[in-house]
C-alpha cells in the first residue's frame, strides 16, 4: 500500500493521468481483498483482557501483588460480591482480610 501510494503520488505530481488511472484502479482492488487493520493500543489491549477477566469471573475473590519502583511488595484484594477491597503491606496481613472477610460464605 505504501508503495501504492507514493507512486500514485509521484503521477498525480508529474500529471500522468493515464497512470493515475491505471494506479487508483489498483488501488480499489488491493483495498477490496486487503481489509483495513484496526490500530489497537496497548492500553486498549489491556483493558479488554482486565474486563473478560472480570466478567468471566464476577463472584471469585481477586487478588494481585504488586512491586513498586523501591520494590516494595504489597497487596490488593477485591471481593465483586461485597465490593469491599483491601491494600496489604504484607501476604499475612492480605490473609488475615481474605479469612475475616470472605472465607465462610
Amino acid at each position: 500500500m505504501t508503495s501504492l501510494a507514493q507512486r500514485l503520488q509521484r503521477a498525480k505530481s508529474s500529471n500522468d493521468f493515464r497512470l493515475i488511472q491505471l494506479l487508483e484502479q489498483e488501488l480499489k482492488q488491493v483495498e477490496q481483498e486487503v481489509p483495513p487493520l484496526e490500530p489497537r493500543s496497548h492500553w486498549l489491549t489491556t483493558i479488554q483482557n482486565w474486563l473478560s477477566r472480570i466478567s468471566s469471573s464476577k463472584a471469585e475473590l481477586q487478588v494481585s501483588q504488586f512491586v513498586d519502583s523501591a520494590r516494595d511488595i504489597w497487596w490488593y484484594a477485591f471481593d465483586p460480591q461485597t465490593g469491599h477491597c483491601v491494600y496489604a503491606d504484607s501476604e499475612a496481613e492480605l490473609r488475615l482480610w481474605i479469612r475475616d472477610n470472605y472465607q465462610g460464605r
